[in-house]
């Protein structure tokens, strides 16, 4: 299992597991997605060694705005945590 950090605008980390059957976004108790502020907040909040690999994925609106279109990938980085 694979786990994936989106990071957003604003300092806002949200983050899913990815495995053969898709991605599964974690969610606090009201279900609502659960915001991280910064990566050091998720390795303290989850177990790390479950996971084969670590992504960063960033996010920004700002694609559209420079004249790229929706094909553009998004920005992956492999953390080694």
């Amino acid at each position: 299992m694979n786990l994936q950090i989106i990071s957003l605008e604003g300092h806002i980390y949200l983050v899913e597991t990815v495995d053969e059957n898709g991605s599964q976004l974690l969610t606090d108790r009201h279900q609502r997605p659960r915001k991280f502020h910064c990566l050091e907040e998720i390795r303290d909040h989850l177990d790390l060694r479950r996971f084969d690999e670590v992504w960063l994925e960033q996010q920004t609106p700002y694609e559209e705005m420079c004249g790229l279109d929706e094909e553009t990938m998004p920005l992956r980085i492999k953390l080694n945590w």
